[in-house]
């Protein structure tokens, strides 16, 4: 029933003569909910029923909390016609007695309660419109927590029994089994050499005997003598011998002798081999330079040894993509030495770059290439091969290049590997 301001009623039960006296066994508060489509209030007091009265003024006291935060958000908005819903005072319940005009059967607090639900709707919906977070506390709040033990319509939530010790069932030790997802056993491998038996087929002539029965050599004749008769006929020249028709060569089958390609190291182990190996080096720097005084020389150092850092990173993944043929993953997979790792340094990054690599003293790591555009460099042709690995060296080490720079700068350091 939809009430104006103007004409609210007092939100109390009226009292009852017949149950006067009695205990109270139920509590209840109505209340007077504003429908935002409507502009007007509705009174509802079958939504709620409370045990004590205590119980009925915490609730109460919450939901006026809830509302008040819809309240002040709306008006935030700038929607000022928006009204507060209005609460009366706990009381005992009097929609359970017959007697009593506020009397609710279980078809009208139903009806009251799909009241309730549809305004909380239409609540939402303003809220929302009003640009309200869908996961905000005033949305949330829209819906209060449902109560364990609820006297009116909606889910009773019932606690989970306690759990029951169980007696777990043991194995014998004999009883396992591994289990393997790859069988890992050696299989038995076994060979056999047996002779080549030759199966005649008909109008082909096994080989060996194509060898062994070879065309005779011609046998030189005698000339026959010219009887008279043809003596008047002009004279012919004696037919050639006829030549012998070589035996076709043998054309047994020989097997093909394939050769296993040799054992290629693995880019991704090399480059990890390489690179820690060099980045333990430079986290030595970096424990020795704590002990430096000069605080201007110990930034240089960190600077440094940070660039130095970068590097290694940016060569890992050249090494990684550069392939297991590659001379650089052939370089570094071979400096199994300090000489042998200071040796592809000097190769990738110049001749006066080991002393600065491995330095002797922390303030040593400190090294300037000199070069301000290194990809320029590195490009032209114009430019020697100690500019191009100074270059390479200020690119790597202050920079991150895309998967296309390293692709090329894969050819570059092929170049300078050779």
């Amino acid at each position: 029933m939809g009430l104006s301001p103007a004409l609210a009623q007092p939100l109390l039960c009226p009292p009852v003569a017949s149950v006067a006296g009695k205990p109270c066994e139920t509590f209840h508060f109505h209340v007077q909910l504003f429908r935002p489509d409507t502009r007007e209030f509705v009174e509802l007091y079958g939504i709620n029923q409370f045990a004590s009265m205590a119980s009925c003024e915490h609730a109460r006291d919450a939901q006026f909390k809830r509302n008040m935060a819809v309240v002040e958000f709306m008006r935030a908005q700038r929607r000022d016609w928006w009204q507060a819903d209005k609460f009366g005072p706990c009381h005992c319940d009097m929609t359970v007695e017959r007697a009593s005009p506020n009397f609710l059967s279980d078809a009208a607090r139903a009806q009251q309660i799909k009241d309730a639900e549809e305004i909380r709707q239409r609540v939402r919906e303003r809220l929302l419109d009003a640009r309200a977070p869908a996961d905000s506390d005033v949305i949330r709040n829209l819906a209060p927590a449902v109560s364990a033990t609820p006297l009116i319509g909606g889910p009773k939530l019932v606690s989970m029994p306690a759990p029951v010790a169980v007696a777990t069932t043991s194995n014998s030790p004999d009883d396992l089994r591994i289990t393997k997802a790859v069988d890992t056993t050696a299989s038995t491998a076994s060979s056999l050499e047996l002779p080549l038996v030759d199966i005649p087929l008909p109008g082909i002539t096994p080989p060996s005997e194509a060898v062994a029965t070879a065309a005779p050599a011609p046998v030189q004749t005698a000339p026959v003598p010219q009887t008279a008769a043809v003596a008047d006929s002009p004279q012919q020249a004696p037919a050639p011998a006829p030549q012998p028709v070589p035996a076709p060569a043998a054309t047994a089958s020989e097997p093909v002798t394939v050769v296993a390609d040799e054992d290629l190291p693995a880019p991704e182990d090399v480059a990890d081999a390489f690179v820690s190996y060099e980045s333990q080096r430079i986290q030595n720097v970096l424990k020795v330079s704590s002990s430096i005084g000069d605080e201007a020389i110990k930034a240089q150092v960190l600077d440094a040894c940070t660039q130095r850092i970068q590097l290694l990173s940016n060569l890992h993944s050249i090494i990684v993509g550069s392939g297991a043929r590659s001379r650089l993953v052939a370089a570094a997979n071979a400096a199994k030495k300090e000489s042998d790792s200071l040796a592809v340094v000097a190769k990738l990054f110049g001749s006066d770059v080991p002393q600065h690599w491995a330095p002797k003293e922390a303030a040593d790591v400190i090294f300037d290439p000199g070069v301000t555009d290194p990809e320029r460099v590195l490009r032209d042709n114009a430019t020697s091969d100690q500019q191009k690995r100074h270059a390479l060296f200020a690119l790597l080490a202050t920079s991150s290049p895309t998967e296309q720079q390293q692709l090329w700068l894969n050819s570059v350091i092929e170049g300078l590997l050779k």
